[in-house]
């Protein structure tokens, strides 16, 4: 087979890829919150979904998932304002609106996840703590933000990881052009567009996985910040607590 050669005045053009795109691909971040936020964490209480969802076929998608059986949660914004309602609480196919959520106790409490949560400058909707239990696998699937609607804007999923799994909780990607298995360090975090990006989960751990999941709005915040630095940036939650408190 000949290769094609492609020169400047300068010499061989190297291709310049273009870098990720919110709506199909996958972020897994170079930036990394650190600190300790472990008694904040153990302080919560954790409990099922009990909210039944309006639409049966999708009631059989979430039990096939185990999202009620093999998941606790702790709400930090919610439809009604508490911890312990996790999801939606009219009818399914509604698109989220971010004005229609409200902060919980659990937000109040939790400085340092608090801290994590406002960090991210873009407009959210529902944000609750994923508990998986240990040996759970959730299998890959797509979801239907999007399809309720995108006159607030585009919906996106941000998943923030709040304890160490070495080498044993693994987030499962697949898109358009790519199949990937990231397991995070504690304090990273991934971005996605949940209607287009196959996810799936998979603790081999034996003990609960803690993740932040936030249901938020795309905006130009969200899209610069894979543009940025493609070194490793550490992010001292303690700082950011001083700077509010400034």
């Amino acid at each position: 087979m000949n290769s094609v050669k492609q020169y400047g005045p300068d010499g061989p053009i190297n291709y310049e890829p273009t870098g990720y795109n919110p709506s199909f691909g996958i972020y897994a971040s170079n930036y990394l919150f650190t600190g300790d936020w472990e008694d904040e964490l153990t302080n919560l209480q954790y409990t099922k979904r009990a909210e039944p969802v309006s639409d049966a076929n999708i009631a059989k998608f979430d039990d096939d998932k185990g999202i009620v059986t093999n998941y606790l949660y702790n709400s930090f914004k919610s439809a009604d304002g508490s911890s312990t309602c996790h999801d939606q609480i009219k009818d399914f196919w509604e698109e989220e609106v971010p004005s229609d959520y409200h902060y919980t106790d659990s937000y109040s409490s939790s400085p340092k996840l608090a801290a994590i949560c406002d960090w991210f400058q873009c407009e959210k909707t529902r944000i609750r703590i994923f508990q998986q239990q240990a040996g759970h696998t959730m299998p890959v699937h797509t979801d239907f933000d999007n399809q309720r609607g995108t006159e607030h804007g585009e919906t996106l999923r941000i998943f923030v990881q709040l304890n160490e799994m070495p080498g044993g909780a693994w987030f499962h990607f697949k898109t358009s052009d790519s199949k990937v298995s990231i397991n995070l360090r504690k304090g990273q975090f991934l971005i996605f567009n949940p209607d287009h990006t196959g996810h799936g989960t998979q603790n081999l751990t034996d003990i609960p996985r803690n993740t932040f999941m936030m249901v938020v709005k795309r905006n130009e915040w969200l899209d610069n910040l894979a543009k940025g630095t493609n070194d490793m940036t550490f992010i001292n939650v303690d700082e950011l607590l001083q700077k509010q408190a400034a």
